[in-house]
């Protein structure tokens, strides 16, 4: 018997043997990243979003080559969802418009954090977005550097007023874009102390 396969085969021996006690869900790790990715990544040429002066790919880094695009996509589009929503809270806590509650009254967004954690409702937040979160890494989880097959990133089959077109697409990952800058700046400026500018 040679000796030179020894070693490889006794790792994989270890290998088989650790596997065979690990909960079901194992799954063998996908042999190269870039081949997966290259797999079933989309051409970046054609997805939206491109900067509109020159419609050309902003990707000083190489990012598009080096991870799953289909990730990276739905990871833009959940952050920018959730900025844009968290814009409009801010400022509406900022304009007097809270819940219900003496938990709640004439506070403003720079102190609603440790309000809410005073008063225990930073608890039913954590639980429901960690919820949500978990509902969607289930989904999305198992796709990463893998086929993707026909699911779009950000497409949850949420539109009843048919709403998601090409343009309103594009729209929304700009605003989202925006949003992340945007609520950076919001909470920067509140945490600098200016937090009722402009007046």
């Amino acid at each position: 018997m040679p000796t030179h396969g020894l070693p490889h085969a006794r790792s994989l021996s270890l290998f088989s043997a650790t596997a065979a006690f690990n909960a079901p869900a194992f799954h063998a790790p996908v042999a190269s990243r870039a081949a997966a990715a290259a797999m079933a990544a989309p051409d970046i040429n054609k997805m939206i979003g491109k900067y509109s002066v020159k419609g050309t790919v902003y990707d000083p880094l190489g990012l598009s080559t080096k991870y799953d695009l289909n990730w990276m996509r739905e990871a833009e589009l959940k952050h920018g969802r959730l900025c844009m929503l968290a814009v409009v809270g801010w400022l509406t806590v900022d304009a007097g418009i809270t819940f219900p509650g003496p938990a709640f009254e004439g506070i403003k967004s720079i102190a609603a954090h440790d309000a809410a954690v005073k008063s225990g409702w930073m608890w039913a937040l954590l639980a429901s977005v960690s919820a949500l979160e978990a509902i969607h890494m289930s989904v999305v989880v198992p796709k990463l550097d893998g086929d993707w097959g026909d699911w779009e990133p950000g497409n949850y089959g949420v539109d009843p007023l048919k709403m998601a077109t090409e343009n309103r697409k594009i729209a929304e990952l700009k605003n989202g874009r925006l949003a992340m800058l945007g609520f950076s700046g919001l909470v920067t400026q509140a945490a600098l102390g200016y937090p009722d500018w402009p007046q």
